[in-house]
């Protein structure tokens, strides 16, 4: 049977091959080419970058990714690590072909970063959004994390799962991590970001985030960087705190931080006419 798209972007989703996976793209404008790269959670996908999609194609190609086994994308049950994702941001960098600036969010933002050290042809320029990869969700998992792997893979996983994503708990992440005005959490944005957690295989990725397998460095690429650099940052996340900035500036002297007030992780989406001014800026400015 057929199952409808979720409706994440004011477009229908394209579909790009990835080693026999099906990966949804999003694009619309034209222009400087932008990729969007939303953060890694439960309840992650292309939705978080439904503001700057929706803003910037008036003076962008603005192009949209949902990662493996989230949004729009097949949810395969399988282990995921961080070499896939990474790999798919390359893919979706090499089938717009053009060198392209990556607008990235959380772990989202670590993955955008060693695609950026590895293919620099394909990016011309990196917008970060709260990354993470120096201090925080950047060690290998290990053995502990192999096995909390394998219990959640079983009953208990799912269960955990179902906990962690029913609409009230989703709203209590939302309150708590993801949003710092809890006036940004319509309806509308609750269902955006539950519809997603519900369908089939949509535990196996986030199970994976959870046991930590998915964790990336960015020890040595973030320092190798030669593309310009903005690190967009919510002054009151909590998840990723603004004093973890300090270590992204200093590896890296040429990156530049922006602190937008009243906002949390998902910066992008809670303050879109700031975050948006200053991607044009930084991407217009010669």
């Amino acid at each position: 049977m057929t199952v409808s798209p979720l409706r994440l972007l004011p477009v229908e989703p394209a579909t790009l091959n990835w080693n026999g996976h099906r990966l949804a793209l999003y694009r619309a404008g034209s222009g400087r080419p932008l990729l969007l790269v939303h953060s890694i959670n439960a309840a992650a996908s292309a939705f978080e970058m439904r503001a700057p999609f929706r803003d910037l194609q008036d003076t962008f190609a603005v192009h949209a990714i949902d990662l493996l086994g989230y949004g729009n994308s097949d949810r395969p049950a399988r282990s995921y690590g961080p070499e896939d994702y990474i790999a798919q941001i390359g893919a979706a960098l090499e089938h717009i072909g053009a060198p392209t600036a990556l607008i990235a969010s959380s772990l989202g933002a670590a993955y955008a970063i060693v695609a950026a050290e590895r293919w620099p042809e394909r990016v011309s320029a990196l917008v970060l959004v709260c990354p993470t990869g120096l201090q925080q969700l950047a060690d290998p998992a290990g053995a502990a994390g192999w096995a909390a792997y394998r219990v959640l893979r079983g009953p208990i996983g799912r269960g955990l799962y179902e906990s962690l994503t029913s609409r009230a708990s989703m709203n209590i992440f939302l309150r708590s991590q993801a949003y710092h005005d809890p006036a940004c959490i319509t309806p509308e944005t609750l269902d955006g970001f539950y519809l997603t957690c519900r369908r089939s295989g949509a535990y196996y990725a986030p199970i994976c985030f959870l046991s930590g397998l998915l964790n990336c460095s960015v020890r040595e690429s973030f320092p190798r960087l030669r593309q310009p650099v903005v690190i967009v940052w919510g002054k009151q996340a909590t998840t990723t705190p603004l004093r973890q900035a300090d270590a992204f500036l200093a590896a890296n002297r040429g990156a530049r931080l922006e602190v937008i007030d009243r906002a949390s992780m998902l910066v992008q989406d809670e303050r879109p006419e700031r975050f948006n001014a200053i991607v044009r800026g930084f991407l217009t400015t010669p």
